[in-house]
């Protein structure tokens, strides 16, 4: 099978990790982000993907910590003047329930006003407070909502614990 610390990839797609720990079928992985997800052990592979060779991608594990309170800032806040077309479709992407849950929780804080008041680049500020996840997260996982939403759902929890 797969041991700790090994560099596996998912059939069929270009995402991956480095094992943290197998259980029977499942094979746990933490991702080049620093999220934590597991796999069916038949779903991984030890070969890199084609792409990934050919190209000559010699991608390194870097870890992120992802402070538990106090929250991760921003690197940098979004004005309005900041706002483009591409930053419209990330947030459009941004998965639906994630976006009620980021509102639920932004509309709880005393004198935050309505979630739906702010504009492109407040939503995209406050989401990014909450989730913990930085825009230029959001923009690389743009084409992807389904792992968007696994990245945030885990800022979402971590909030939900804090608060």
């Amino acid at each position: 099978m797969f041991s700790v610390g090994q560099r596996v990839w998912r059939r069929g797609g270009q995402s991956g990790g480095v094992v943290v720990e197998c259980d029977g079928d499942r094979v746990y992985l933490r991702q080049d982000n620093g999220v934590e997800v597991d796999f069916r052990a038949a779903d991984l592979t030890a070969e890199p993907p084609a792409r990934a060779q050919a190209a000559g991608e010699a991608r390194k594990v870097s870890f992120v910590s992802v402070p538990l309170v106090g929250r991760a800032v921003p690197a940098r806040v979004l004005t309005a003047r900041d706002i483009t077309p591409e930053h419209e479709r990330v947030l459009a992407v941004v998965p639906v329930r994630t976006v009620q849950a980021v509102a639920a929780l932004y509309e709880r804080r005393p004198g935050a006003g309505r979630f739906s008041a702010l504009d492109t680049a407040g939503k995209l500020n406050v989401i990014s407070e909450i989730t913990a996840v930085p825009y230029r997260t959001m923009k690389e996982y743009s084409d992807r909502p389904g792992e968007m939403g696994l990245l945030m759902g885990k800022g979402l929890a971590d909030s939900g614990r804090a608060g």
